[in-house]
């Protein structure tokens, strides 16, 4: 809890007031001064009380983000809804915002919080393409006169995709009951969401025919009855790393972050409908990591890389302490497994002169040379190949 912006404001002139006026003892400001302080304390130390047992679950909110993911430069509408069981309660609500910029409508409400919802419903949108975010809600309770103020976080942020318009996944993901690999139906480390055939064995009390093996219980002459069993594939944790050598620019304009960005998120998001969660792991100047949970309706920021069994990096290992972070995770039994990305294969799609040549193949054998002292497995990937590699090795379980 703490003072409103205006009441600090006023206590504080109040405190000089008395200071100066105690120094050049005028005695009628002294009086009125240290009444004014006296008065303004004893009212906050009340409202406080008040205050006191407001707390998060006293309200009911939502953000709802629509459409989601989005195409970059289209309009993208949030509304945040929040109702609240203590009634006739003065209150400001604010929805932040980062990486959108607000084309309609306002991120503040303000009033009394009584039967019905206060609401914000405003219209962003974003040119850059990426993970954009909607919150957190908060809500600044007040007491009647608006002296103090007690602030909580209601609902959590919401990640908005931002995804240039043929990037955008071609179909919306669904339940599927496919038992080949397809992207979120393989049986790996990664994820998986069904159930998925390992073998028919026999049965000996009565089984429903949609579980009996009919194919094999026919190739049999002696009249028992074979069943399938299913494995139930269990909804897990995606990890992504994001190593060095990717905040540039080449020449045709193209970013290469923004690029892997949203080549992770045409896998992910199918991920993300089925019930994964999705960590992106990222390697900043100093040698440090930050680690961002991804839900389908939250976003968090975690302290550390979680515990995880598998990890794919993508990384044009330009940071020499990257190779130590690697070898670390490596030696933790975490399943690493790199996709470099080679540059020099999307610049000689540019230009095809001989110094772009040389560069090209000066890129690929730092790679490998960099490569060779990790015992880590690896795909080299150009930039517009980089999304089919990072789908066959989450789909297809491949070696590489």
């Amino acid at each position: 809890m703490m003072l409103s912006e205006r009441i600090a404001y006023f206590y504080q002139a109040a405190s000089i007031s008395f200071a100066i006026s105690l120094m050049l003892n005028l005695q009628p400001v002294i009086v009125l001064s240290l009444y004014l302080m006296i008065f303004t304390t004893i009212y906050v130390l009340f409202a406080s009380r008040e205050l006191k047992n407001i707390s998060e679950n006293l309200f009911t909110s939502s953000v709802i983000v629509n459409p989601n993911p989005s195409k970059t430069g289209d309009d993208v509408r949030i509304r945040a809804a929040v109702t609240s069981v203590k009634k006739n309660l003065p209150a400001i609500i604010v929805l932040d915002l980062e990486g959108l910029e607000i084309v309609k409508g306002d991120r503040a409400w303000s009033g009394l919080l009584g039967d019905g919802e206060a609401s914000l419903d405003l219209v962003v949108k974003s040119g850059d393409p990426g993970i954009k975010f909607a919150g957190p809600l908060k809500i600044a309770v007040m007491d009647p006169l608006g002296v103090v103020v007690k602030e909580l976080k209601i609902h959590p942020r919401i990640p908005v995709f931002i995804m240039e318009a043929e990037r955008l996944p071609s179909h919306p993901s669904a339940y599927s009951s496919l038992s080949y690999p397809v992207i979120g139906l393989s049986k790996n480390q990664f994820i998986g969401a069904d159930h998925e055939y390992r073998i028919s064995q026999l049965q000996e009390a009565e089984a429903p025919a949609k579980i009996i093996d009919w194919r094999k219980t026919a190739q049999r002459d002696d009249g028992r009855v074979y069943v399938k069993l299913y494995d139930r594939l269990m909804k897990g944790d995606i990890a992504f790393g994001i190593g060095s050598g990717l905040e540039i620019i080449l020449p045709n304009g193209s970013k290469v972050y923004s690029e892997i960005i949203q080549g992770i998120l045409a896998v992910a998001l199918f991920h993300l409908e089925e019930g994964a969660r999705i960590w992106l792991i990222r390697w900043v100047e100093g040698g440090k990591t930050s680690t961002l949970l991804v839900e389908r309706s939250r976003a968090i920021d975690a302290p550390e890389i979680p515990s995880i069994k598998s990890l794919i990096h993508i990384t044009r290992l330009i940071d020499e302490r990257e190779l130590a972070f690697l070898k670390r995770l490596s030696s933790q039994g975490i399943t690493v497994k790199l996709i470099l990305i080679d540059l020099g294969a999307d610049l000689l799609k540019i230009s095809r002169e001989e110094w772009v040549k040389r560069a090209a193949d000066l890129e690929m054998g730092r790679l490998l040379e960099k490569v060779k002292s990790l015992d880590i497995s690896y795909a080299v990937a150009s930039l517009e190949d980089f999304g089919e590699c990072l789908r066959r090795i989450l789909a297809y379980r491949r070696t590489i």
